[in-house]
C-alpha cells in the first residue's frame, strides 16, 4: 500500500493478489483471498477498473475478479456468507447453511473485466519452481485465465 494512504482498498488488494499469483506464492495469495473475503464492504463487482497501462498486467488483473467470485460464491453456497459473524453458535451456522437460495447474495464480476482485450500472444507463467506448462489442454491450467490467453497453474482458491 502506498505510504500516503492509511487504509486498504479493494484495488490495492487486487494488486497484492496479482503479485502473489505471479510468483506462485500459495500462502500469500490464499491469505489475500481470505483477507478480501473478510472485508465485508468490498463487493467484488465494485472493484474499480485499474486501467493499467501494461497490457499483460491489465489482462491478468481482469481475470482476478472471476477468481474471487468463484472462491466466495462456493463459500456462500455452503452457508459461509461474507457478512456472518466470525464466531457463531452451531444453531446460527446451521441457519446460514440451510438458508433458502433466494436469500443468499452471490458475488458478481465488475463490468470493466469484459472490456479488457485478451493478449495476442500467450503469456506463459511458470510455477514457483520454474516449471512451465506446454498448453491450455494441460489439466493443471487455470480456466480463470484462459480467455485472456494467460497460461498459469490453477490456483488453490477455496478455503473454509
Amino acid at each position: 500500500m502506498p505510504p500516503e494512504h492509511h487504509s486498504d482498498t479493494p484495488l490495492f488488494c487486487l494488486y497484492r493478489l496479482y503479485e502473489f499469483l505471479v510468483v506462485d506464492d500459495v500462502t500469500g495469495y490464499r491469505n489475500t483471498i481470505e483477507y478480501f473475503c473478510k472485508q465485508r464492504t468490498w463487493a467484488v463487482r465494485d472493484i474499480p477498473d485499474p486501467e493499467d497501462h501494461d497490457p499483460s498486467r491489465y489482462a491478468f488483473l481482469a481475470c482476478l475478479p472471476a477468481l474471487l467470485k468463484s472462491a466466495f460464491n462456493e463459500r456462500i453456497k455452503l452457508g459461509l456468507v461474507r457478512d456472518a459473524p466470525a464466531i457463531m453458535s452451531p444453531e446460527q451456522a446451521e441457519a446460514y447453511r440451510t438458508a433458502p437460495e433466494s436469500s443468499k447474495t452471490y458475488e458478481e464480476e465488475p463490468s470493466w473485466t469484459k472490456r479488457v482485450e485478451p493478449l495476442g500472444q500467450t503469456l506463459f507463467m511458470p510455477s514457483h519452481d520454474g516449471v512451465f506448462m506446454q498448453g491450455f489442454d494441460d489439466p493443471r491450467a487455470s480456466q480463470f485465465f484462459k480467455h485472456m490467453n494467460i497460461l498459469i497453474w490453477g490456483p488453490h482458491i477455496h478455503f473454509t
